[in-house]
């Protein structure tokens, strides 16, 4: 009998359980707020949050004549990469902590360039995101969650597509817009609620 309790009690823990897919850029770190802090202190034009409607970072929102020189300029900035010392959002880190102590395991999903990969890893740590798993990937929906947390509009319908079965959520920002079949957030306050209704 004693057994027989431990057990459901076992089963009750492991099934409230998630692996939680979750991008970095523009959804725990301000990806936006850092790359237009540095570009207007270097080229000194100075470009809003609600400037940015569309996915792209050249021409005509910045000088850049395509994306890739945007990303050559990303390289170094004052000796790092422009992913080396991001802000994280408001309560991002508190609300993945206290996923991690209730037992959900945080896995991150970025599709970072090779380059910006060892500064990734030096944020992740100083930080303190609470993750055992990281994956550098163009292709996200291929590494299992129960849910997926993004912000890319071509991801989340990379999701859509390919693992409909699977809750995706969406940080809505100026460049992305409504996806039938993606949930909605605007603030890190609201995931946990979230996730308790599923």
């Amino acid at each position: 009998m004693v057994i027989v309790s431990f057990s459901i009690v076992h089963l009750r823990i492991k099934l409230s359980q998630m692996r939680i897919g979750v991008d970095l850029d523009g959804v725990v770190a301000n990806f936006t707020k850092g790359w237009t802090k540095y570009y207007e202190e270097e080229f000194g034009k100075k470009i809003l949050e609600e400037d940015i409607t569309s996915w792209g970072l050249s021409e005509p929102l910045t000088h850049f004549k395509e994306e890739i020189d945007f990303w050559k300029w990303a390289k170094n900035i004052n000796g790092a990469s422009i992913f080396r010392n991001l802000e994280v959002y408001e309560n991002a880190v508190e609300t993945l902590n206290e996923l991690s102590k209730s037992g959900n395991d945080i896995i991150i999903l970025s599709s970072k360039p090779w380059w910006s990969i060892h500064d990734t890893l030096i944020w992740l740590g100083e930080n303190k995101i609470p993750t055992k798993e990281i994956h550098f990937i163009e292709e996200k929906w291929t590494v299992e969650c129960d849910v997926y947390i993004d912000d890319a509009p071509y991801q989340l319908e990379s999701f859509i597509k390919h693992v409909p079965e699977k809750k995706v959520i969406r940080f809505v920002r100026s460049y992305n817009t409504p996806i039938n079949g993606v949930i909605d957030i605007k603030e890190w306050r609201e995931l946990i609620p979230l996730l308790n209704s599923f």
